[in-house]
């Protein structure tokens, strides 16, 4: 259920892109559901075309792809507000090219993306979060690929631990490698260096 305390937090969230008036977050609920998901739920598989946006009330997702000889790469890891799906696939409506799934129990606000776009067009406040948004997103992307290409191993993993402070306790440590493109073993000497 949306209680008024999670409306509240979620307009707080939203207004560090743009302030969304009561009534349009509101009439955002009336396309909204929220859904209580165990660890491992897929929310979209690799080949869908996707109509949902997720937000995350509490617990943590990602996203990653498997290449053809099997191997996992997590391409993102999403935390609590954050607001996620595959936009590239959403947008141009085309079939994913990633996985979306829960690390932990989560729960979700699930929003139906055609209806959003319906209200996009008919309040200007929706829109001007929504442009906000993907602006913050394409510099979220290019501080990571930054990151990627100019930090090292430890650093890639102190500032992944700076934004989810409890990460090693909440998902594997293949997933944590994976994301900051190291394998588990160079992972797992990070760790001791830093505990010496």
């Amino acid at each position: 259920m949306i209680t008024p305390d999670l409306i509240q937090a979620f307009k707080d969230n939203v207004s560090e892109f743009y302030d969304i008036s009561y009534e349009s977050l509101h009439l955002l609920k009336e396309i909204t559901e929220v859904r209580e998901l165990k660890a491992g739920t897929i929310l979209e598989n690799v080949g869908d075309i996707p109509n949902s946006v997720y937000v995350i009330i509490d617990g943590y997702c990602r996203s990653y792809f498997v290449n053809e000889k099997g191997k996992e790469f997590t391409k993102a890891i999403y935390k609590p507000l954050d607001i996620f799906t595959s936009f590239n696939a959403i947008i141009k409506q085309i079939p994913a090219d990633c996985y979306y799934a829960t690390l932990t129990k989560c729960t979700v606000i699930v929003t139906n993306y055609n209806e959003y776009i319906n209200l996009r067009e008919q309040h200007p406040d929706i829109l001007k979060f929504h442009f906000s948004y993907l602006e913050n997103l394409i510099c979220q992307n290019d501080v990571r690929h930054k990151e990627l290409l100019s930090m090292n191993a430890t650093e890639r993993y102190l500032s992944l631990r700076k934004q989810i402070p409890n990460i090693d306790n909440l998902i594997p440590q293949y997933q944590i490698a994976t994301y900051l493109s190291i394998t588990p073993v160079q992972l797992s000497r990070i760790r001791n260096n830093l505990n010496h």
